[in-house]
């Protein structure tokens, strides 16, 4: 079983995980944990953190296989997992310029390329760095080939970029040459507006 770090270390919170600082071999290193749910039956809890935290570990590696910069990972626990902690700063609340959304399409663009979707590809989950850009969380990706699911991480980022969200998805088009993607983005776009105003 994994222990959990004394609380006073604890990074950040969030709904299905929590990230304290650590070390790895000397090395200043976050460690990932995912908390049991007590709304959900044990043995289907355990279930779902092994097999999230599993697949979160492959999607990082496999990231990186794709030469888009995340962390590195360190070790993989049942329930956690121990990586590289990045110096920087998320891009959350952050002025995003036509340069930074051009780099988050050509990551986006990897990912895809590498059919891994992401699943909440927002400015919140890329970070600057002094080495550059990088991608963290991957806590709701997956691995999927299917246009659509790339629709939805592309539309995802369009929304919370703004004005600048039609300078990303054209940039991303120009890295994945994909106009079917873009397609059903519109469609994803049309469905989720209707169901705003039917609500």
């Amino acid at each position: 079983m994994d222990s959990t770090p004394n609380p006073s270390a604890i990074f950040s919170k969030g709904a299905e995980a929590r990230l304290y600082a650590t070390n790895f071999c000397s090395m200043p290193a976050l460690i990932k944990i995912r908390p049991a749910k007590k709304y959900r039956p044990a043995s289907l809890d355990i279930k779902i953190r092994r097999m999230r935290t599993k697949a979160e570990a492959r999607l990082l590696g496999r990231a990186k296989d794709a030469s888009v910069p995340c962390p590195l990972v360190y070790a993989v626990g049942e329930f956690s997992i121990t990586m590289e902690k990045l110096g920087g700063k998320t891009f959350a609340g952050r002025k995003i310029t036509h340069a930074h959304a051009k780099s988050f399409a050509k990551m986006l663009a990897r990912l895809h390329s590498s059919s891994i979707i992401h699943g909440d590809f927002t400015p919140a989950n890329l970070m600057g760095t002094k080495k550059g850009i990088a991608v963290i969380d991957f806590g709701l990706g997956f691995v999927s080939s299917d246009d659509e699911h790339k629709a939805v991480d592309l539309l995802t980022m369009k929304n919370s970029l703004g004005k600048k969200g039609a300078y990303f998805v054209r940039s991303y088009l120009c890295r994945s040459g994909s106009p079917a993607v873009l397609s059903l983005m519109k469609k994803v776009e049309g469905r989720a507006r209707y169901q705003e105003r039917s609500g």
